[in-house]
């Protein structure tokens, strides 16, 4: 008798309320029940669970978002120089002491902006590619040298925790546009399940097949960068969850997007608030990026993925 798809999917969202349950109770100040309703874990540890659930999600929609428009597997949120605009973006502001969320951002948004009107013409992923490849690459070398010749040490300090990704203690109100952007932009994808599923088997075939291929390639490019742009402007750059969390959902569901979407949403999530709980507890007092955690836990989970020969 197969197995429902919907049974590993409610495994996981069981899996994602105990993070959010350890996530409440752990961290450096000590122990304490996730029901409590003391302003500490209110106002300090809520939020910062929750953003983390938020931005894991974003990143992991995000990704099948590109691999589905590049038709990439190993296709992640940062592809086409998202991370060089973002990181580009965040360490000019620091270098002029603006916060680097709203910048990193716009430098994300832009970079896709530059490798589109690269890539002009009818829709071609490899051109896209290639184009984010170079235009990251600049990027990130203009990001190296505005370290390099920053006379500020604590500049260096800040931005090399920004580039590893780090939730930080968040207000409520920062929950409000990553909250707003996911259920836009996952709304929207999920509204055209079957265009994408169709869109993964090539551009032409989805054109034989009455699909808009440049109309639903620009409405998943905006979905994603959106979605990518809202959550490094949150939390820096946070690798392999765009990339692992995708994989992993197809194991549990199958390649149809439909339940693709919400899987690796939840999947997603629940990487991030692991990660995010173990990198504020693991070395207390002291915290580590989060960055560094998920690519702790995702690097070797990810080469034992592709040597079992999964997609």
């Amino acid at each position: 008798m197969t197995r429902r798809p919907s049974v590993p999917l409610l495994g996981a969202a069981g899996a994602l309320a105990a993070s959010v349950a350890l996530g409440l109770a752990a961290g450096p100040a000590g122990w304490r029940s996730p029901f409590a309703l003391d302003g500490f874990t209110f106002e300090l540890r809520a939020p910062r669970v929750l953003l983390a659930g938020l931005v894991g999600a974003s990143l992991a929609v995000a990704g099948v978002a590109m691999q589905a428009l590049l038709q990439i597997d190993l296709a992640d949120p940062y592809i086409l120089g998202v991370s060089g605009g973002a990181s580009a973006g965040a360490v000019a502001s620091l270098a002029l002491g603006l916060p680097p969320g709203p910048a990193a951002a716009l430098g994300a948004a832009g970079a896709v902006g530059l490798v589109r009107g690269l890539a002009r013409g009818p829709f071609d992923p490899a051109r896209l590619v290639l184009a984010g490849v170079a235009v990251g690459s600049v990027l990130a070398a203009l990001t190296g040298l505005v370290l390099v010749l920053a006379p500020a040490d604590h500049l260096l300090r800040s931005a090399t925790f920004w580039l590893f990704g780090g939730v930080g203690t968040p207000r409520w109100s920062t929950l409000v546009w990553p909250l707003v952007t996911f259920a836009a932009a996952t709304g929207w994808m999920r509204l055209r399940a079957e265009r994408l599923d169709r869109l993964t088997l090539g551009p032409d075939v989805a054109t034989s097949l009455g699909v808009d291929v440049d109309a639903l390639g620009r409405g998943v490019l905006v979905s994603a960068v959106a979605l990518t742009a809202v959550a490094v402007a949150a939390a820096g750059l946070v690798g392999f969850v765009g990339l692992l969390a995708p994989h992993a959902a197809r194991r549990w569901v199958g390649a149809g997007h439909r339940r693709l979407l919400p899987a690796a949403a939840v999947g997603g999530a629940l990487l991030l608030v692991v990660a995010d709980t173990g990198a504020r507890t693991l070395f207390a007092p002291r915290e580590v990026p989060v960055g560094l955690v998920t690519a702790v836990l995702g690097g070797p989970f990810f080469l034992w993925q592709l040597q079992r020969g999964s997609p």
